[in-house]
């Protein structure tokens, strides 16, 4: 049951808007818990009722607290990879910009034969 259960976490679930209202100070103190932690209100508010939710279940915050991790660390392995593509990539255009600037000295007859 439990390994069920572990398994429907991982899909993502249909989400559906909800509205609140609240005190503009409630708002202003939302806002600056988001920006000490460099996130959106709207996260950090979510957060908040996902905790209040769990009724303070140390069982379920863990896992929330795992959830986030394991998307933390996929986002990690994401940028790596960008930036080892990136390094690849930068790596090519900077062959093919010799190459050109080779074929241009070629073609101009700037470009000495090589003695062999």
């Amino acid at each position: 049951m439990r390994s069920q259960k572990a398994s429907n976490e991982n899909t993502a679930s249909p989400t559906r808007p909800l509205s609140i209202r609240l005190l503009e100070s409630d708002i202003e103190d939302l806002c600056e818990r988001a920006r000490r932690i460099s996130g959106t209100p709207t996260g950090v508010a979510r957060e908040l009722i996902r905790s209040g939710l769990s009724d303070g279940d140390p069982f379920e915050q863990a896992n929330r607290l795992l959830k986030i991790e394991r998307n933390l660390a996929i986002a990690i392995q994401d940028i790596q990879s960008s930036k080892a593509s990136q390094s690849e990539l930068e790596a090519t255009v900077d062959r093919i910009e010799q190459m050109f600037e080779q074929l241009l000295l070629a073609l101009s007859g700037q470009l000495q034969p090589e003695a062999k």
